[in-house]
């Protein structure tokens, strides 16, 4: 019987402790009206609620993703070692539907192209290699130097600009 309220209170403290960490957005519309829900604003103003301590500061919605970035590598964790693959450079070009990965690797030099749906914060790209035909991807940092994105447990870190790639052609 002991072993059985142990484990119920394990169990019981993992589920507070995942429900803790929930991330909660409070937005407001210009109209005033205010929405709780678990994804970033699309617009009008944002506060992020820790479920344990209570709101947060305001952030500044994400602008969307444009342009050419550079594939620096990938990390476990968001601020941890970059790992760089040695063997193949990639960039990645962003525009409002569509995403093109141009990548060489040693001699061999392929572009994909790619339909994504944008929001802010995340976006999704549509590709039969996932498995479902798509996946997404959450935006961690972004500004005019650097773009880290998560998937799969893995973070990606970018920085502005092409890589030295000649670009293949289709």
């Amino acid at each position: 019987m002991i072993i059985i309220i142990r484990c119920f209170c394990l169990l019981l403290g993992l589920g507070l402790t995942q429900a803790a960490h929930a991330s909660v957005f409070k937005c407001t519309a210009a109209d005033g009206s205010v929405v709780f829900q678990g994804s970033a604003c699309i617009t009008g103003d944002e506060a992020q609620i820790d479920m344990l301590f209570g709101e947060q500061k305001k952030h500044e919605p994400m602008a969307m993703l444009d342009g050419s970035w550079c594939e620096l590598g990938t990390s476990k964790v968001l601020d941890g070692t970059v790992y760089r693959d040695e063997t193949f450079s990639k960039t990645w070009v962003f525009a409002e539907n569509r995403m093109t990965q141009h990548i060489q690797q040693g001699q061999r030099q392929d572009t994909f192209n790619y339909n994504i749906r944008q929001r802010t914060g995340n976006f999704v790209i549509d590709h039969p290699a996932f498995g479902s035909g798509q996946v997404s991807w959450h935006v961690r940092r972004h500004n005019e130097r650097e773009l880290v994105i998560a998937a799969y447990g893995n973070f990606t870190h970018l920085t502005a600009g092409e890589c030295d790639v000649a670009m293949a052609r289709n």
